[in-house]
């Protein structure tokens, strides 16, 4: 299921905004904010990173284009403010967190490499759509999310997973690129925080004392 016009496949784009939105509204309920604050973050997490994506790649947002986009992003929004008083596990928080990092990666990396764009504006759209929600979010509440150390292995995983993406998509293999470029995040990350290598935390996120400077 892809629109032709859109270049991301939607069995992939619609479960990241549901979860982008779910984790944003989730992580900021746990923490207080209102209940229409938490709605308008979960929507700014589930669509900011794919809005910025568009606007980079000079076309129409396809959160503006296609009327589904937002309703998915309430519904994931509605069901992260539920989980209030039930967000508490820093493991779910860390395994979630980077299973919609590396969601957000690919649909960037897929609609830029679908636009036939050159290896570097794909792999760049690519990280930009990863952490673009987190960074409008982190402007419109100022509040530091990406307060520790910790951004440059952030940079690092994803140019890395980029690049797996770039050389599996180069033989048109969409979804093994995807595939591999997804585990090849996600290890790093977990295997960054296990070793005690710099990893970026979230402000109130338990930060091991192996990978504190």
């Amino acid at each position: 299921m892809e629109h032709a016009a859109h270049g991301v496949s939607l069995y992939l784009e619609l479960p990241t905004i549901f979860l982008a939105a779910l984790f944003g509204a989730a992580f900021f309920s746990a923490r207080g904010m209102s209940a229409v604050g938490v709605l308008g973050i979960g929507l700014v997490f589930g669509l900011g990173g794919g809005i910025w994506r568009d606007v980079i790649l000079n076309i129409e947002p396809a959160a503006f284009d296609y009327w589904y986009f937002v309703p998915v992003a309430l519904a994931g929004a509605l069901v992260g403010g539920l989980l209030r008083t039930r967000y508490t596990s820093e493991t779910t928080t860390r395994w979630l967190r980077n299973l919609v990092t590396a969601l957000l990666l690919l649909i960037g990396l897929e609609k830029a490499h679908s636009y036939q764009n050159p290896a570097i504006s794909i792999v760049l759209i690519g990280v930009i759509t990863a952490v673009g929600g987190t960074l409008t979010v982190g402007i419109l509440t100022r509040v530091d999310m990406f307060g520790h150390a910790g951004g440059a292995y952030l940079a690092l995983c994803l140019l890395t997973a980029s690049v797996v993406f770039l050389a599996i998509g180069y033989f048109d293999l969409v979804a093994a690129a995807e595939i591999a470029a997804a585990l090849v995040f996600i290890l790093l990350r977990v295997l960054g925080n296990r070793r005690g290598w710099t990893v970026p935390h979230l402000p109130g996120e338990y930060v091991p004392a192996e990978v504190t400077d």
